[in-house]
């Protein structure tokens, strides 16, 4: 089951509304006439290339160790998925610096260091507090609606005003689990997790995207993170335990596969 949030203005605090229902995944069945030989359609990997960065500089892709820039501050990751992914560039005396891409199948995107951010005014910083908070309150309207393109692009859109905040990316995730989109929902989860590990709704969200990916021992493993950060909210308990028996009874069908 997926939990429902709604959306506050910031900082933004999941509530503890009901649980949504949640559909399997479809899965593939075979074609009749007898067992046909298929031959699976070959994905079109993407590339990010980075340049113009300093040496050595460290790479992550979706929270993920990718890699370091050599010594001209160039970096190639090269079969990347096409998609969401979010890339995190930290080099020696600087300030780490994010970068949203969603490359199309054979595209190259091509990356290179941000300007300094200005230093905003009282002012203008309180002109982007009270632009966020109309942003959020859109976005829900919006995704209550069923308007979700148009809640994710109001979303989005607050990203860039504040990167650094998880609660935006939990709710990015949020957004794409009613779209029942798991693999964009990962990565906003993973990414509310790089900005804040300590949110017991971001680990129950991952696991739950996780599980419809089929993924269920880094499923449960996360449950079990949201369980610990937070033992008396029974539905991460309950999630927990219901991944490790999907999580058993995966192992039990594969061992008879192999009698």
């Amino acid at each position: 089951m997926v939990r429902s949030f709604e959306m506050l203005p910031l900082r933004f605090r999941p509530s503890q509304a009901c649980w949504l229902a949640a559909s399997l995944l479809l899965t593939a069945t075979a074609a009749s006439g007898g067992p046909r030989k298929r031959t699976e359609p070959q994905l079109q990997l993407s590339e990010a290339k980075f340049e113009g960065f300093a040496a050595g500089c460290t790479v992550e892709l979706d929270a993920a160790a990718a890699g370091k820039t050599d010594a001209k501050g160039e970096f190639t990751i090269e079969e990347l998925n096409p998609g969401d992914h979010y890339l995190h560039v930290d080099c020696p005396g600087q300030d780490p610096q994010t970068f949203f891409i969603s490359p199309k199948p054979s595209q190259q995107v091509e990356i290179s260091p941000k300007p300094p951010a200005a230093k905003s005014s009282p002012l203008e910083a309180a002109e982007t507090h009270r632009e966020l908070q109309r942003l959020v309150e859109r976005a829900t309207e919006e995704r209550t609606a069923g308007q979700f393109d148009q809640a994710i692009s109001d979303l989005r859109h607050a990203t860039l005003l504040d990167p650094a905040n998880p609660d935006l990316h939990r709710e990015l995730g949020i957004t794409f689990l009613l779209m029942k989109e798991w693999e964009r929902a990962r990565i906003e989860y993973l990414e509310a997790i790089k900005q804040d590990d300590t949110e017991p709704e971001s680990h129950n969200g991952l696991g739950y995207s996780l599980e419809k990916l089929g993924e269920l021992e880094r499923a449960a493993y996360e449950f079990r993170v949201a369980t610990q950060l937070d033992p008396d909210d029974a539905t991460y308990r309950e999630q927990y335990i219901e991944a490790l028996t999907l999580l058993e009874a995966q192992k039990d069908k594969e061992k008879k596969k192999k009698r």
